[in-house]
């Protein structure tokens, strides 16, 4: 997000204090917190307010304090800081304080005995980024704003490598799964990575072809566009039969592995689903060119080659970074779908937690895929504004 100006700094404060007003009810809600006898046995939930005592209420004054002060008369860049820290301070103070009812817990009760966080206090961190999200457009782009950004994630992790959020359930679960958790996380990395480079290879390919022969964008974007809405279960049963079919009649199929489940319908069902975002910005970024430019580099000498690589990409290159951004974040939530076809990756604890009834051995899949989706998107957004340094907004 550029900074903003005007009505756009009026719409900010209205995001700010809705996230910061959600977080305030966040911690009132009955859904905050569980204590729980057992990994199987489910306590009575409870508010934060009355699960993490003063500590709660600490939590409802850091959004009522945000919620004030983002339509506060403050300078943009002071009220940009405070209202930043302000809404970064929220999850840090949750989970530390949790992190402490949950030791209290278990010292009063048994060692097998679990303290969960429910979905209202993952509301909160929800609430955290909305906030963060809209009070950093009152800073201008810069170092200061990535650190109040980036600042709440080093605060997370100081408390887990610390140790201080070890007695959660959720961290109790990675600690059971932890050298499994190592390589399911890695899969789930290689499947983004693959099925990335070839939707950023065959998007690139599919765009320019749809620019060069304007009598093939219909048929181009028609297949992907069915492609695009296709189901993943269905596409990946469709995949079954062919793939099996395949590996029957050529070895050369069943010696890399290629299987109607397993690896190859993952990256397959995923590369198809990454083509469209990167194609179809491709081909709009690239037919939406100054006429007047073009005609300048023809009138240079350049060849349609170099006149592609010298002038029509770098100048289309933010906006098919921006489709990039999409598919890798759509990617990185789709690659869940591996651990149901016998793929592996991070999905493998989510239907392993759904068929155990384990909420937080789901939430060991979920959280990390969520946390790795904002990592990719806030840094192609990085990168897709240093690609383009003349935006007069940034």
């Amino acid at each position: 997000m550029t900074r903003v100006t005007g009505k756009d700094a009026g719409y900010a404060r209205v995001v700010a204090v809705t996230g910061a007003l959600l977080g305030a009810v966040a911690a009132l809600l009955p859904h905050g917190i569980a204590f729980n006898e057992n990994r199987i046995i489910e306590g009575q939930p409870v508010s934060l307010l009355t699960g993490l005592g003063v500590w709660g209420w600490v939590l409802v004054a850091v959004w009522v304090a945000s919620a004030l002060l983002s339509v506060s008369p403050l300078p943009d860049r002071l009220r940009g800081v405070s209202v930043t820290l302000l809404g970064g301070a929220a999850p840090v103070v949750l989970l530390w304080s949790a992190g402490a009812a949950a030791a209290a817990w278990v010292a009063s009760s048994t060692d097998i005995a679990q303290t969960s966080l429910l979905w209202a206090a993952w509301m909160q961190l929800f609430a955290s980024y909305v906030v963060i999200f809209a009070a950093t457009a009152w800073l201008p782009p810069g170092w200061l704003r990535g650190l109040l950004t980036y600042l709440p994630v080093a605060g997370i992790l100081v408390l887990m490598v610390t140790g201080r959020l070890s007695e959660l359930a959720v961290m109790r679960e990675y600690a059971n799964n932890a050298d499994d958790f190592a390589v399911q996380l890695r899969l789930h990395l290689v499947y983004v990575a693959s099925a990335v480079s070839i939707g950023l290879v065959a998007g690139l390919a599919l765009g320019l072809l749809a620019v060069r022969r304007r009598a093939l964008e219909p048929a181009v974007f028609g297949t992907l566009n069915v492609l695009q809405v296709f189901p993943t279960l269905a596409f990946i049963g469709l995949m079954n039969p062919i793939l099996s079919g395949l590996s029957d009649r050529f070895e050369v199929f069943e010696r890399l592995g290629v299987r109607g489940v397993g690896w190859a319908p993952v990256v397959i069902v995923l590369s198809a689903y990454a083509v469209y975002p990167i194609a179809r910005n491709t081909y709009t970024s690239l037919s939406s060119l100054d006429p007047a430019v073009l005609d300048a580099a023809r009138g240079v000498g350049m060849g349609r080659r170099r006149m592609l690589g010298e002038v029509e990409l770098p100048l289309a290159l933010p906006v098919i970074v921006a489709g990039l951004r999409v598919a890798l974040v759509q990617t990185t939530a789709g690659a869940i779908i591996a651990g149901l076809v016998g793929g592996g990756g991070l999905g493998t604890f989510v239907f392993l937690g759904a068929g155990e009834t384990a909420t937080d051995l789901i939430l060991l899949g979920v959280v990390p895929i969520v946390v790795l989706a904002l990592f990719f998107d806030r840094s192609v957004l990085a990168l897709q504004r240093a690609l383009q340094p003349w935006d007069v907004g940034a």
